[in-house]
């Protein structure tokens, strides 16, 4: 099978794998096709003295003010976990899981008190109420593995999105000033939508494909020990290819911060402390995903944190189809050994840079190479040397 081919069936097996998205309730992916046409004025950076401050609050005044539908619909599962625990925090709550320790041990206004009985005023108990039916609705809609022969395919299951909505209230960069965020529809096209995103008086123009119905945003914690929730826009294309658009509020613009694979704005895939793992398609031994991580940079970007190695989960079997060498080491010619027609190897990941990790049936494990399509030490192209490649359809 040729490249070509290749291509079309892992494209078209990706468009089977049809998701919805709703991010995680738990603890607290290849062509980008959000096109984005903001002034240039907008890619300004956020100033230096608000780098790294931390916010004081998730919702400053839930101990005073009943919260809405519009302060919590949109917003990640830690977030809520977090203002969940904040509204005890405030009494003094002592905590025994370490993360939640610590998180609120950072809080300026954070008095432990050891005798503090779980009391709280009507207000806060209504709020505390409000936050517990969110957290429940989204717990059924996690991130999962959609397929057993892919550990690293991942979407979410088909979940009721009836909770989203196109307009929220939520401080975007900790000033203590709650932002209106609005999406709103301007123009249906063939393929894609064309979207109005809006925080105050910012505006942006955006598009999406129509293919997957992104009528809401979702307001995301990149890194929790910093001032700024981001709104990120999950989107697939015409070819079940995901994508996430990530954009943060300096308190004056609305900053693109990346477009990033896969489906990310969920509390698996970022982990609050300002690195994300995206699943990304491969398509060079056969059509495979790998995990790959992301990580806030000083400006608040995304930059790629790249690995060494990706692997394969589960392996691969694949039947030899031609005689091959494969290598003691990756990117090297040192022959360990040959492979020769018939023999049954297993694909168990590769790097970047066209080198492969095969396993063979009596044990041992080298290297394989692609060199301009063709498999290294044979004329032949590398979707022709194996029988078993693994095609998503």
């Amino acid at each position: 099978m040729n490249r070509r081919k290749l291509q079309l069936f892992c494209l078209m097996a990706a468009g089977m794998l049809q998701i919805a998205g709703c991010e995680t309730g738990s603890d607290a992916q290849p062509d980008p096709v959000t096109q984005i046409r903001a002034e240039k004025s907008n890619q300004d950076k956020a100033s230096a003295e608000n780098r790294g401050t931390g916010r004081d609050y998730i919702f400053q005044d839930s101990d005073k003010k009943l919260l809405t539908e519009d302060n919590l619909s949109n917003i990640d599962s830690r977030m809520l976990e977090l203002a969940r625990n904040e509204i005890f925090a405030r009494h003094g709550q002592v905590f025994k899981r370490p993360d939640l320790k610590d998180y609120f041990a950072g809080k300026r206004w954070y008095t432990a008190v050891a005798d503090y009985n779980g009391s709280l005023t009507d207000t806060e108990s209504r709020n505390l109420k409000l936050i517990q039916k969110h957290e429940k609705l989204m717990s059924a809609n996690q991130l999962e593995k959609l397929w057993d022969v892919d550990d690293h395919v991942l979407g979410y299951p088909q979940g009721d999105e009836s909770i989203r909505l196109p307009a929220a209230n939520v401080d975007l960069n900790g000033d203590g000033t709650v932002e209106h965020i609005q999406m709103n529809l301007i123009r249906h096209n063939e393929v894609s939508d064309e979207w109005n995103l809006s925080v105050n008086d910012t505006e942006l123009t955006i598009e999406l494909s129509d293919s997957y119905s992104t009528s809401y945003f979702k307001i995301v914690d990149s890194d929790i020990n910093d001032p700024y929730f981001e709104i990120a826009l999950e989107d697939s294309n015409e070819s079940a290819q995901f994508t996430t658009e990530y954009y943060y509020y300096n308190g004056h613009n609305l900053i693109h911060m990346g477009t990033l694979d896969g489906l990310t704005a969920n509390a698996l895939s970022l982990d609050g402390k300002g690195t994300v793992t995206t699943s990304r398609q491969a398509i060079d031994f056969q059509c495979w995903f790998y995990l790959e991580t992301f990580e806030l940079d000083a400006e608040h970007m995304w930059k790629a944190s790249p690995a060494d190695y990706y692997p394969m989960e589960p392996p691969t079997p694949w039947v030899a189809k031609v005689r091959f060498p494969v290598y003691k080491t990756s990117g090297q010619h040192d022959i360990l050994k040959w492979v020769e027609p018939g023999d049954s190897v297993y694909f168990q990941g590769g790097d970047t840079e066209g080198n492969g990790k095969i396993k063979t049936e009596e044990g041992t494990t080298g290297w394989i190479q692609v060199k301009d399509g063709h498999l290294a030490g044979t004329d032949t192209d590398i979707y022709d040397c194996f029988e078993g490649l693994l095609l998503y359809g």
